[in-house]
């Protein structure tokens, strides 16, 4: 049996903004520390960011597709050539029976191509599946323009038809397109790759989809306090949202019902609704994007955490790095966590597209401190059964691609 010698992290972007980019980054500088050998393969230029933890780095140098031409991005979007190509050549030049590979997002830059550049290597490969691109065209499983959930069969003629796309159907067709062209070239439902879920309501979900990898997992996604104490939530008044200021993630319903429940709100981030909400909403706080110091002195402010998006949130690191610093979560029933949420008491679920539910919920949460407290401390002492540790994690995929390993070299003898 030979030990990994060698861990390859592919992905489209470097800069560190969390996301899926942060847990790209975290699982190179775990898998370092861990002390394995680690190159990281993005789409986008070097930063140098890695530098300093000894991790070697390549970039391709591209721009995401939203940056780049219309004509560009329609045609490297289908299949990146330069990306394959990129992927492939240091396949040929470096790959050795002890390397393992770690695919995390392919569909800003790198394209449905670069299931064909790691096909050679299938069987050393697991993917991260940080959203739903593997399943569904638009990736959100979701009819943006009516923000409703889709419950559609992917790639079925309903689906063709459904004018789901959030830019326009020229679009929706594009995308249709390249999922074509992404089940011809990474086969899933005969794939030798092991594809892993952020946790087992979002495998859950990619199944109904009709999602048929013959491996698949899930690994429950790494995740900090945001505090070395628990928040005392219930002595607080003001309640948070941390995100993307766009209508799938709900921004629009966590301001309007703040508004109408008359609550305080700060709302956390950057997106196309900031202007919007902010000339609507003048007293709701917009600090824009924060740094996770800044974000931590918020938390300690606030009563609970509001995550109202529309469509089936696939995790959402920031509900389980509240509920690690007892911060309670007031989450919309088609996210993939809701179940857990509520069945552990970490605080409450709710009905996005009641245009009511989240104000009565609100009203409810700002008199009552004995739920508060309550939930505060259930969400502080369950919050280790949504999620591991940054070291758990990365041992847990080592063990998986460990496993890969062994068996793709037995089954080369």
């Amino acid at each position: 049996m030979s030990s990994i010698q060698r861990i390859v992290v592919i992905h489209d972007s470097i800069e560190a903004r969390g996301g899926a980019t942060g847990l790209a980054r975290l699982a190179a500088i775990q898998y370092r520390k861990l002390g394995l050998n680690v190159t990281f393969l993005t789409g986008a230029p070097d930063d140098g960011s890695l530098d300093e933890y000894g991790i070697e780095t390549h970039g391709l140098g591209q721009n995401r597709q939203i940056d780049q031409s219309a004509r560009a991005a329609l045609l490297s979007g289908l299949d990146n050539a330069a990306a394959r190509q990129f992927v492939s050549n240091w396949i040929s030049q470096n790959d050795t029976p002890s390397t393992a590979y770690h695919l995390h997002n392919w569909s800003h830059i790198l394209s449905p191509g670069v299931f064909s550049a790691l096909k050679p290597v299938a069987a050393r490969t697991v993917v991260s599946c940080h959203d739903f691109f593997n399943v569904c065209p638009n990736g959100g499983l979701l009819h943006f323009p009516s923000g409703q959930p889709c419950n559609l069969k992917p790639m079925s003629t309903a689906c063709w038809l459904s004018q789901c796309d959030r830019r326009s159907s020229l679009h929706k067709y594009w995308r249709m397109a390249r999922h074509t062209i992404l089940l011809r070239k990474a086969d899933f439902s005969s794939s030798a790759m092991t594809f892993v879920c952020l946790h087992e309501g979002m495998k859950t979900v990619m199944q109904q989809a009709g999602f048929d990898a013959p491996d698949f997992t899930s690994i429950p996604n790494p995740a900090t306090a945001y505090l070395d104490e628990p928040v005392d939530a219930a002595s607080n008044e003001g309640f948070l949202f941390i995100g993307r200021l766009t209508p799938e993630k709900g921004a629009d319903i966590a301001a309007a019902a703040a508004d109408a429940a008359g609550v305080k709100l700060t709302m956390i981030g950057e997106g196309p609704l900031a202007d919007e909400l902010k000339a609507k909403y003048p007293a709701i706080a917009f600090p824009g994007f924060c740094q996770r110091e800044a974000i931590a002195a918020h938390v300690r402010q606030a009563r609970a955490l509001i995550v109202p998006g529309r469509w089936r949130e696939p995790y959402g690191l920031v509900i389980a790095e509240a509920a690690l610093s007892g911060l309670p979560v007031l989450l919309s029933e088609p996210s993939t966590l809701a179940p857990k949420i509520e069945q552990l008491g970490m605080g409450a679920v709710f009905d996005p597209a009641r245009p009511t539910a989240l104000v009565e919920t609100l009203e409810k949460w700002a008199s009552d401190d004995e739920l508060v407290r309550a939930s505060s401390e259930n969400a502080f002492k369950h919050a280790n059964s949504i999620c591991t540790s940054p070291e758990g994690w990365a041992k847990q995929f080592l063990n998986l691609m460990q496993d890969k390993l062994n068996e793709s070299n037995a089954n080369s003898k």
